[in-house]
């Protein structure tokens, strides 16, 4: 299975998506602005571990040593209350090489460990090659990571190469944000392929929205004619089969869209698909 991999210099698309959205998005500024702070850090592990990459059996001992202790500090400078005090009693009683390590191998873990193991081991897997993202647990199939074997964060929809075309659909990887094609009718989560069973959300005003439904959570219930729509290139994929759904970007709608960084910013989208009683296969980096 062909595997397309992010960007060798990843990092400067994502601070320029994050400036953007943080002026559009005035709901999720707080969040971004954390974000972005965090982001300087996941640049310098993903610079350092490309320069000099640590082997794979000592994958999560590296991240733990040389990578947590970054995160740590901008997590205590930029977080919010919440996560300073959640991380700093999780540390207290774990040592992060295990947190790491859960997470590598697919183990369930509290939010605190996720965080702190995602934001940590994600820019290093994302500068290594195959060989340490296959030291990572999980299932190689149609709906985990052929790399690491992780879940998917998030779809997008890529521009097509004929205007008259419709473009690919891909997962990217909650683990190491590698991408892989997957069928455009079908559940991420559980394979349903029967279209009376996949439902999809978008918010009104939107080009897909006829089919959906109004996103509450915005500016005047988003149903007027007047509201701009936040989210035009977004939409829910949702599951009546399995109740999971992901957030899905449309790249043919917005070409500027970092679908890491706005899937992280759509924030009433996940609250909407909640309210519906879904539950979102892969939470992002920020627990949404």
């Amino acid at each position: 299975m062909a595997v397309a991999l992010t960007a060798v210099e990843p990092f400067a698309e994502r601070r320029r998506r994050v400036s953007e959205l943080r002026t559009r998005n005035g709901f999720a500024r707080q969040l971004l602005d954390f974000y972005g702070a965090l982001l300087g850090v996941q640049e310098t592990a993903f610079a350092d571990a490309g320069s000099s990459p640590p082997a794979a059996e000592a994958l999560g001992a590296y991240v733990a040593e040389v990578v947590v202790p970054s995160v740590v500090d901008v997590s205590v400078a930029a977080g919010p209350d919440r996560l300073r005090g959640d991380l700093m009693s999780r540390l207290a009683a774990e040592e992060p090489r295990g947190i790491v390590e859960r997470w590598m191998r697919g183990d369930d873990q509290p939010p605190i460990d996720r965080y702190l193991a995602r934001a940590s081991l994600g820019p290093v897997l994302e500068a290594l090659g195959h060989d340490a993202r296959s030291a990572c647990g999980g299932p190689r199939d149609a709906r985990h990571c052929p790399e690491c074997g992780g879940p998917p964060q998030l779809a997008f929809f890529a521009l097509a190469k004929d205007d008259l075309a419709t473009g690919p659909r891909y997962l990217v990887c909650a683990r190491c944000a590698a991408t892989w094609g997957y069928p455009r009718i079908t559940c991420a989560a559980c394979g349903e392929d029967a279209s009376t069973r996949l439902r999809i959300f978008s918010e009104h005003g939107t080009t897909s929205g006829e089919r959906g439904s109004v996103v509450r959570g915005l500016p005047n219930g988003g149903v007027t004619a007047e509201h701009r729509a936040f989210f035009p290139h977004m939409r829910i994929e949702a599951c009546e089969s399995c109740r999971r759904y992901l957030l899905s970007v449309d790249l043919a709608v917005d070409p500027a869209a970092v679908p890491l960084v706005d899937e992280m910013a759509a924030i009433p989208l996940d609250l909407f698909a909640r309210e519906q009683g879904f539950s979102k296969i892969t939470p992002n980096l920020m627990g949404f």
